[in-house]
């Protein structure tokens, strides 16, 4: 179901619960009903119709037309949302009343098929017009106009009471259904959710296990330095390690200078053994400030884009210096 605006019959109610329902309660009332979607089309059949509705409905042109009085009797009563009688397109009176499912109109149900007494009576018909429009037997036509109920004004109020009883019976089991598929929905969802952020909860794990790894096996190569007696490449490895654990553990928004400068000595550190005797570096920070606040590897980026940009395409090298003052608070 795309959107509350494309609600069908099947959408909100099972169609063979709703015909035995209707079938049941015909069975108990008189009434004639029949269920019908917002075309005036019927979502199952009718109940209690009276012989002279059914000889009309077998015309495929009196079929349509009463498809469209239905139509068109359920929109009006949407729009005054409540049950309406009118007169149908061969004379007799019926009843309408919206079936409406969270202010959307679905359908509606109808019934009636009879004449007010006081009102009308059998020669209120046109049977010789419909006889001829709808090429149905004229015969045929008197014979069932003869069973045509001839009602007070009471009948037709308790009409009314049975088709609204069972329009907002429809309803109640339409929003009821609505209502499971959202909370089904949002179950789903809710699992998705879940599945998803065990998804990320194991990626979290598992990057935290790689560098666990990469740490360990710098580890390791820096104690194999050491044994083979290159403390040279043991610090390097060291710094390294350090280096890559800082990038990568750093939440800190603001960190204190003092951690910044010490990362930048580690990756100063080597680059100057990588350039050799190309690169190198002095860093004078006044201690005041190493307790002063910035943001995280703001420091970085400068250091890198110097070595980069500036040293690194010179055959003669350069050295990188950073001072600081603690009157300005500045580096």
């Amino acid at each position: 179901m795309n959107s509350l605006k494309d609600l069908k019959f099947s959408d909100i109610i099972d169609i063979n619960t709703l015909k035995d329902i209707q079938d049941k309660l015909a069975k108990i009332v008189i009434f004639s009903a029949v269920t019908t979607d917002i075309h005036g089309v019927p979502v199952c059949n009718e109940n209690n119709f009276t012989p002279f509705c059914k000889l009309i409905r077998s015309s495929p042109k009196g079929c349509k037309n009463c498809i469209s009085c239905d139509s068109q009797a359920g929109f009006m009563a949407m729009k005054d949302k409540k049950p309406r009688v009118y007169k149908c397109h061969t004379g007799l009176i019926d009843c309408a009343a919206p079936i409406i499912v969270n202010d959307i109109y679905v359908g509606a149900v109808l019934g009636g098929q009879v004449l007010l007494k006081g009102q009308q009576t059998r020669d209120s018909i046109d049977l010789n017009w419909i006889s001829k429009n709808y090429e149905l037997p004229l015969e045929k036509l008197k014979e069932a106009a003869e069973r045509i109920e001839i009602v007070e004004s009471d009948y037709l109020q308790n009409c009314v009471s049975f088709y609204t009883f069972l329009a907002n019976y429809i309803a109640e089991m339409g929003l009821h259904t609505l209502t499971q598929e959202k909370l089904l929905k949002e179950s789903e969802e809710k699992i998705k959710l879940e599945q998803y952020a065990k998804k990320m909860q194991l990626k979290t794990i598992q990057a935290q296990i790689n560098p666990h790894f990469l740490f360990n096996t710098l580890n390791t190569i820096a104690s194999m330095a050491l044994i083979e007696n290159a403390p040279t490449t043991e610090e390097l490895i060291y710094n390294l390690s350090d280096l890559l654990r800082y990038s990568l553990r750093n939440l800190e928004e603001f960190p204190k200078l003092k951690d910044e400068i010490t990362n930048i000595k580690r990756y100063l550190f080597i680059q100057a053994l990588r350039y050799s005797d190309r690169i190198s570096y002095e860093i004078n920070i006044d201690e005041s400030l190493n307790e002063y606040r910035i943001p995280t590897m703001i420091l970085q980026p400068l250091v890198e884009n110097s070595l980069v940009h500036g040293l690194e395409t010179k055959k003669e090298g350069g050295k990188i210096t950073i001072n600081s003052t603690s009157n300005s608070k500045k580096i």
